[in-house]
């Protein structure tokens, strides 16, 4: 079967009766594979009878109605992609886009109702349905470790409900995660390694109001820091200019010339306090 890309340039080619388009390398692969018009020089060479054999091939190979439109695949996942040809890779979406990773130690709290999830469990929910949850407060986790284990961190906070999201990876996007901070009513607080890095991505986040870190960050760092958390991001200690009391941490890194991850700070059970950005 035919890529996105190969697919929206012979509908293309076939809902148009210009006959000399654009050279490119996706056109010179359907010209070699499958003897779509000719290339002469920068241009794609296509015949009425090109057209004709093109749309009997989508229909008949790909399942696929020569009059829809090439960005009809946008935005759409893979069960709604079957409904316009054989393929549902084609999909704009990726199986798992638009969802975030969510956990609470209190319960999750929707309306009045409370959803306790077993130990070490996280519920995997699409954005537009975790507006609905009710917490005095977010605390995003950069690493998905310190996020399962949350409970294990010795964490100081004045909230008494926080809702622990996970910041994102190649499976639950982060952008998804940026959405609902945006959209959600209640403020944010960061939890990221302490290095260059995690406090640059934390100083960007909406609705901020502290960074949960070390105590005595600049012990912690002389103690258990890394050298390799500051030297391979110096670009990111360059743009980084913090605010508030979280500039001490800023501060530290500078001083101590390492960094420190979530793993460790629970591993050698840091005291953990809010800075206030």
């Amino acid at each position: 079967m035919l890529s996105i890309q190969e697919i929206q340039v012979l509908l293309r080619a076939c809902q148009t009766d210009t006959g000399r388009r654009p050279y490119s390398k996706t056109a010179q692969r359907l010209v070699d594979s499958l003897g779509f018009g000719r290339v002469v020089g920068k241009h794609w060479l296509v015949t009425d009878a090109d057209r004709d054999r093109i749309r009997a091939y989508l229909q008949r190979v790909e399942n696929i109605d020569a009059t829809t439109p090439p960005d009809a695949w946008l935005g759409r996942n893979r069960i709604e992609a079957t409904q316009l040809g054989r393929n549902e890779k084609l999909a704009g979406r990726r199986p798992r886009e638009g969802r975030i990773a969510l956990r609470a130690p209190a319960g999750l709290k929707q309306g009045v109702s409370s959803v306790h999830l077993p130990a070490k469990a996280f519920l995997d929910i699409p954005v537009d349905a975790a507006v609905d949850f009710r917490h005095d407060v977010i605390v995003l986790a950069e690493n998905f470790e310190a996020f399962i284990h949350f409970e294990d961190a010795r964490i100081d906070l004045s909230f008494s409900q926080p809702l622990v999201a996970f910041r994102g990876d190649g499976i639950n996007m982060a952008d998804a995660v940026l959405e609902f901070l945006r959209n959600s009513q209640a403020p944010v607080i960061a939890w990221p390694d302490l290095d260059p890095a995690g406090l640059l991505f934390s100083a960007g986040l909406p609705k901020l109001i502290g960074i949960l870190a070390p105590t005595d960050p600049e012990e912690c760092l002389s103690k258990h820091g890394r050298d390799d958390l500051y030297l391979n991001q110096l670009q990111q200690l360059d743009a980084m200019h913090l605010h508030g009391k979280s500039f001490a941490l800023e501060q530290a890194i500078r001083n101590q010339r390492k960094g420190i991850d979530q793993e460790r700070m629970i591993a050698e059970r840091m005291p953990l306090i809010l800075w206030t950005t």
